[in-house]
């Protein structure tokens, strides 16, 4: 893929991560607070894609501390500090959706803001990452 078509990919996935949080942030407002934590997760994921793809490699699955465990060294070196902000929306991929996935509470019945919270800024401090070493 061209240098020029790569960054156009990237932009993309950029653009739709920046909604993500977006829709995140709405999310939270409206006291969603499990469907702000996955958008947060979203938002994290599509913009390492973003990076993927600006660097020429084909990203693959979901976890977003795996897409930055993944990443060339000299791109990962800038996202390290990030991880434990990774680990913490990897944990929201899942239980976030699925009224089995947490016991008997629905994940609308157990997540709180503070958790919207942390997920939106874990999200915003990759969504940043991203976006300087893009620069």
């Amino acid at each position: 893929m061209s240098v020029e078509k790569r960054r156009a990919e990237a932009g993309r996935w950029l653009r739709q991560a920046e909604d993500d949080l977006e829709a995140a942030r709405a999310l939270r407002d409206a006291r969603k607070y499990a469907q702000a934590c996955f958008f947060a997760q979203q938002a994290a994921e599509k913009a390492l894609k973003a990076l993927w793809y600006a660097a020429d490699l084909d990203p693959w699955g979901h976890s977003v501390t795996r897409l930055i465990d993944e990443l060339p060294p000299e791109l990962r070196s800038s996202l390290e500090s990030l991880r434990q902000a990774a680990l913490a929306l990897d944990k929201l991929y899942i239980p976030t959706r699925y009224p089995d996935a947490l016991g008997v509470l629905t994940p609308a019945e157990a997540y709180t803001l503070a958790e919207a919270e942390r997920a939106i800024a874990d999200a915003q401090s990759i969504l940043a990452a991203v976006h300087a070493a893009l620069a």
